[in-house]
């Protein structure tokens, strides 16, 4: 084929994909949200054979041939160019997967992923330990069929974070460990924070009215988009004019549903603000976890705890609840959602703790697949690390291994990129207080100056650019995970005054 079949046929198989993407990613949704439990295992298992599908075209040899063709041609325009490169290099170990494998796999993934729903809601981690150990068994198969590497985990690091390998997160946690252990020893001893009126009771229905005060605030527009609840808290993105997410409410924490909903609005928002030409192309499928994460934790962490933020939103939280928070400052409550305990549950978990709920992930993964952890016993082992590290033992399956979705999704490799894109959204908010006058911004209801500020310098580029080249041409500079540290102890210094 010469340039312009090349490229006619790249846009044919570009088309295709993302009729396959949007078809995956609305099942997805449905079984997430709406459909009957009853009827979740039949279509989980339709759901694998389409992403069997959609695989097999993708690695497809007269496909691969395309790609490869179009990747050498010297002249060819910069996006196109950027988006053969980028599905290349993601298609390098995937192609060497048998198609039947991988439909075997995905289908026990979403069988997994149903079952740990049951067990989760029953509390019952024998229910779902045989599932958790049929993924693990086929995640070490799938990526067998790699291209070896000293760490196998390394492929899966890089799948979420591209050129993530276990000796970068090893250097991260290192400090993470270094200097954050010791200093939330100093947070516990002092003196506490009342977060008592954020326990008492709130009704649901209530917590959705006030979720319309904070998609106004932050202007997500629903009519391209949408929100529901789910198990687990995540963001849909069939295209930028139809970006959904979920949340979940609970009853005895109001800002438990409050900060989940921020948190998938960060997602969201940067999926909105996708540059149009990028909507259906690879290079709006590949943003990285931890570029993703960074901007979901940017708005729920740096944004949504700051007081400039509840200045404007905080009265519309008491009219819902006056019996519950009319007595209650508005000091008070920012102080309360800002407060630092170790606890149980990583989706909860205050900002200073959290990087601690990762490293668990991450050094339980990493000894997963390294071969270095008896699995018949993964969910005492779970529970003895949070003793470890936090000090604190999980009471309930629910509360230990069955918290977080991942592993039932087969998400191995993702978990790293919350603490890593917590860590980039520090340097990225260095930069943005250096051009705006964000607490003003926040405090006047100017969330769109804001919103503009991260689609000028990040979300219109999708996926184009890797982690580290959006770093450098954000802040000037390459990762430095100084700027997190340094945050979180001057904010809890100043918070219980350390």
């Amino acid at each position: 084929m010469n340039k312009q079949e090349l490229i006619d046929a790249y846009e044919e198989f570009e088309m295709k994909y993302s009729a396959y993407y949007l078809a995956m990613a609305t099942m997805e949704w449905d079984i997430s949200t709406t459909s009957p439990k009853n009827g979740k295992p039949y279509a989980a298992m339709r759901m694998g054979v389409l992403q069997g599908e959609a695989f097999a075209a993708m690695i497809d040899p007269k496909n691969l041939k395309m790609l490869n063709d179009l990747a050498a041609i010297e002249d060819l325009d910069p996006l196109t160019k950027r988006s053969v490169t980028a599905r290349l290099k993601d298609l390098a170990g995937m192609q060497l997967v048998p198609p039947d494998r991988y439909t075997y796999f995905e289908q026990t993934k979403h069988l997994a992923n149903h079952i740990w729903e049951q067990a989760k809601a029953e509390n019952n981690y024998k229910l779902f330990e045989p599932h958790l150990l049929k993924v693990i068994e086929l995640t070490k198969e799938y990526y067998s069929y790699y291209p070896k590497k000293d760490e196998l985990y390394d492929w899966m690091l890089d799948d979420y974070e591209r050129d993530m390998t276990t000796k970068d997160y090893d250097a991260f946690f290192d400090l993470i460990k270094e200097k954050l252990v010791p200093f939330i020893k100093k947070v516990v001893a002092a003196k506490q924070i009342d977060t008592s009126f954020l326990h008492k009771e709130y009704d649901p229905i209530k917590q959705r009215q006030f979720m319309d005060t904070i998609m106004s605030y932050i202007h997500y527009n629903l009519d391209a988009g949408m929100i529901a609840v789910s198990v687990h808290p995540f963001t849909c993105g069939l295209s930028i004019n139809d970006v959904r997410i979920t949340t979940r409410y609970n009853t005895h924490d109001v800002a438990s549903g409050i900060l989940s909903t921020i948190h998938e609005l960060g997602h969201a928002t940067c999926m909105g603000q996708f540059d149009p030409k990028y909507d259906g192309s690879y290079i709006a499928h590949c943003v990285t976890s931890g570029i993703h994460e960074s901007q979901s934790r940017l708005l729920e962490n740096y944004l949504g705890r700051s007081k400039s933020f509840w200045i404007p939103n905080y009265p519309a939280l008491q009219a819902l609840f006056p019996e519950n928070l009319n007595s209650v400052p508005l000091d008070d409550f920012v102080a309360a959602i800002n407060a630092s305990m170790p606890s149980l549950i990583r989706t909860e978990a205050d900002e200073l703790t959290y990087p601690l709920h990762i490293l668990i992930r991450y050094e339980l993964e990493k000894a997963i697949f390294r071969d270095q952890v008896d699995l018949s016993k993964l969910d005492q082992i779970w529970a003895d690390k949070y003793e470890e590290y936090l000090g604190i033992r999980p009471d309930s399956d629910a509360t230990g291994i069955l918290q977080d979705v991942h592993w039932s999704q087969g998400s191995f490799g993702y978990f790293p990129t919350y603490a890593l894109g917590t860590a980039y959204a520090a340097q990225f908010m260095k930069a943005m207080r250096s051009d705006l006058d964000v607490d003003s911004l926040l405090a006047n209801s100017q969330m769109p100056v804001i919103k503009d500020w991260l689609k000028e310098k990040i979300h219109q580029y999708a996926g184009l650019y890797t982690p580290k080249e959006t770093l450098v041409r954000v802040t000037g500079e390459a990762f430095n995970p100084q700027y997190y540290i340094d945050y979180l102890l001057d904010k809890f210094s100043k918070l219980y005054h350390i």
